[in-house]
């Protein structure tokens, strides 16, 4: 399989965020969220809207790509990190951050 542009997985994270089921906060992310009142919300605004500044980088624990998207929401940047595989439809929160 060719390797997917930066763009691209940018749509496949936007697209995969608008089922919410496809969204899998781990238990770091979920602490996260609430050390730094980030809610559910926003998360889920970030990933259907937000962009992917970053270039994604492989996963240090997992074969994923580490894919960080950025949205200016409710008054703050926030960036969510999540797991990225292109041969599955879920989209692993691996943490969540003002930025």
């Amino acid at each position: 399989m060719a390797k997917s542009s930066k763009k691209q997985i940018e749509q496949q994270i936007r697209e995969r965020a608008l089922n919410t089921a496809n969204i899998l906060l781990t238990d770091h992310a979920r602490k996260r969220m609430r050390e730094r009142r980030i809610t559910l919300a926003v998360v889920y605004d970030v990933l259907r809207k937000g962009i992917l500044v970053r270039e994604p980088e492989p996963g240090l624990r997992h074969e994923a790509l580490e894919c960080r998207m950025e949205r200016y929401v409710e008054g703050r940047d926030i960036a969510v990190v999540v797991a990225f595989e292109m041969d599955t439809t879920g989209l692993p929160v691996i943490t969540v951050m003002d930025i």
